[in-house]
């Protein structure tokens, strides 16, 4: 693969002037040839579906990240535009594949690492990177990782090539026994827990089978019971910070009934 494939046309024999004929590769570009992956991360669109509607339907995913940013009220409504657009950085994932296939190397191995998870899915309102890396998991991973061959498949990532802890990619990019670029298809929490209705969903149908997907990615190194007894440790440990949470935005909630938020009165 040439840089004129990408930012041309794939295989394409003629000339390109660079002023007129070049173009940023899309995710669709990519596609061309890696067509399977293409459609596998596009699938997440009708994957995901709320019992009630508490996420509109294929988010949140990487397949609709783009949308998920720019259609909320706080990104249109921003004066800060700088941090309107932080957000856009990795909001990208709908358009483009190189967020985890860094360009221009678009190294498969480095894709198969959690740093390239921890580029986007870490911060203030997010933390999962830094939470995992603290975890044992992580801490083994940051431990072992020099050792275990990257250029192996993920499937084989165990078995050939000396894989000792689980991975980001491990365990969300598989489903069944098999691993594929829809990572949505276990999601129960969305990462949002405090999204109206997704606590109540959790005891559900529609969580449960999900949940069953999740003890059997578990059960690749846990026993079921240690697993179903942290998933509902895990569980229980969401339900009470949502308690908290609670109690914090029906304060917040009154101030801002009583006019007294910084800036509500004359940021506007």
């Amino acid at each position: 693969v040439g840089s004129i494939d990408s930012h041309v046309d794939v295989n394409t024999k003629k000339k390109a002037d660079h002023r007129a004929d070049l173009r940023m590769p899309t995710a669709d570009v990519c596609g061309n040839c890696h067509l399977q992956e293409f459609a596998e991360r596009e699938s997440e669109r009708d994957t995901i579906t709320w019992p009630q509607n508490q996420w509109p339907k294929g988010r949140p995913s990487h397949a609709l990240d783009y949308r998920a940013n720019v259609e909320v009220e706080v990104y249109a409504g921003m004066s800060q535009r700088e941090i309107a657009d932080g957000c856009t950085i990795c909001h990208t994932q709908q358009n483009k594949c190189d967020n985890c296939h860094t360009r221009h190397e678009f190294s498969v191995a480095n894709s198969r690492k959690p740093e390239a998870c921890g580029t986007c899915h870490s911060g203030a309102d997010h933390n999962n990177w830094e939470a995992c890396n603290g975890s044992q998991h992580g801490l083994g991973y940051q431990e072992d990782k020099g050792k275990w061959n990257w250029n192996v498949q993920l499937k084989d990532a165990v078995a050939k090539g000396g894989q000792s802890y689980p991975t980001c990619q491990s365990c969300h990019m598989e489903y069944q026994g098999k691993f594929t670029h829809n990572v949505v298809r276990k999601v129960r929490w969305a990462n949002y827990p405090f999204v109206p209705g997704i606590r109540e969903n959790i005891k559900s149908d529609w969580s449960d089978k999900r949940l069953d997907a999740w003890v059997k990615t578990c059960t690749g190194c846990h026993s079921e019971r240690f697993a179903r007894a942290y998933l509902e440790y895990m569980d229980n440990g969401t339900y009470s910070g949502l308690d908290k949470y609670d109690e914090a935005h029906d304060v917040l909630h009154k101030q801002y009934e009583a006019g007294l938020l910084t800036g509500q009165k004359t940021n506007r």
